[in-house]
């Protein structure tokens, strides 16, 4: 594994445990980690900026298939 697939590793388990210690509200720990992933991909396009496009395209459709997939977690639990 990566020293930044590690960081990211870290990032997530560190705001978990903060969500089960009730230290961060939960809607702080999202905007954290989707802040995380839109800072990735503007390192991406800074180093690639001929990719700058399909950088933001990927970081949309990712967020877009993130949240359709909560949206169905949600259903199939009854909340």
């Amino acid at each position: 594994m990566s020293s930044e697939q590690n960081g990211i590793t870290e990032l997530v388990d560190h705001l978990h445990g903060l969500l089960e210690a009730r230290q961060t509200p939960a809607d702080m720990a999202i905007t954290c980690l989707v802040s995380a992933a839109g800072e990735i991909a503007l390192g991406m396009a800074v180093a690639r900026p001929d990719c700058k496009d399909a950088y933001i395209k990927l970081f949309n459709s990712t967020v877009e298939q993130v949240r359709k997939q909560l949206r169905k977690e949600l259903k199939t639990r009854g909340l």
